[in-house]
């Protein structure tokens, strides 16, 4: 990677936070979410003094940080340098060859930022950078991970199985809700009428389909993929060896607004066919 001295990249517009995190010595640099409220519960409250972590979208380093503050040995895992997330191949947007270096010099950015902040904070973490759809075995066994930022690959249940073949015990996996309504608009009143209204909101769009967003005429290679309910993971999570599951739901400002996050905690109850 480049400019791997942390102290000589500085603090400058050469970054990209991902994450809003507090970093000793230069107050709170602001990312695309904040998750530092009660972080523990966007992990569904998953304890983790004493695990191996692994997390499998580490980007700006927040999460990675996070769960080691909670007593975990956390392998950060991010793309490597030229080797994008899937673009959406609209056959009428610019070119690989002008998308390319924007990508590279994105991901520059957001891996300065992971190692300006780690070494701010005198982190143990270990970044390892690759491909999403090939995490190498040679991390090891690890009893837990984190997996994010589904809804941005191509192959979204790919990476997911790629991941867990390496978790012993628990997988995390997080999303965000639809916006749109996808449950019926007549159940909005009865469930308005019930004490826990929005739980019950958040319940019926955990049942929507699994959509493709790319629309045409949008022409975006960078928009996200799908649109993943958190019930579709739970059933990935079936497949892949994780029979136990539980649904839990915290509310995040995200993109300037207030959106109702997801987090899938399965359990490992089966061997993953790692192999098909």
């Amino acid at each position: 990677m480049k400019d791997r001295d942390p102290a000589a990249a500085g603090l400058s517009e050469g970054l990209h936070l991902t994450h809003t995190i507090d970093v000793p010595g230069h107050g709170t640099l602001a990312g695309e979410i904040d998750l530092r409220d009660d972080f523990p519960a966007c992990l569904g409250h998953v304890p983790l003094g004493g695990k191996r972590v692994l997390d499998a979208c580490a980007q700006s380093g927040f999460t990675s940080f996070a769960m080691e503050a909670l007593g975990a040995e956390v392998v950060s895992y991010d793309r490597a340098e030229g080797r994008h997330w899937d673009l959406v191949p609209f056959c009428d947007s610019l070119p690989a060859s002008h998308l390319g270096p924007l990508l590279d010099a994105h991901q520059i950015r957001i891996a300065r930022a992971y190692r300006v902040c780690h070494a701010a904070l005198g982190s143990r973490t270990e970044r390892v950078e690759g491909d999403l759809y090939a995490i190498p075995e040679t991390i090891g066994p690890v009893d837990l991970a984190l997996v994010g930022a589904l809804a941005q690959i191509r192959d979204p249940f790919r990476a997911l199985h790629n991941t867990l073949r390496l978790v012993q015990e628990t997988a995390i996996v997080t999303g965000t809700l639809p916006r749109r309504p996808w449950f019926d608009p007549a159940r909005l009143v009865e469930a308005r009428n019930g004490p826990f209204w929005r739980e019950r909101l958040a319940d019926r769009r955990a049942d929507a389909p699994l959509t493709f967003l790319p629309r045409t005429g949008e022409g975006n290679p960078f928009a996200a993929w799908w649109r993943i309910p958190p019930r579709t993971i739970v059933r990935w999570l079936y497949v892949i060896g994780f029979g136990e599951t539980r649904i839990a739901y915290h509310r995040r400002p995200l993109g300037g607004r207030m959106r109702t996050l997801y987090t899938v905690i399965g359990r490992r109850t089966r061997a993953n066919h790692a192999a098909l």
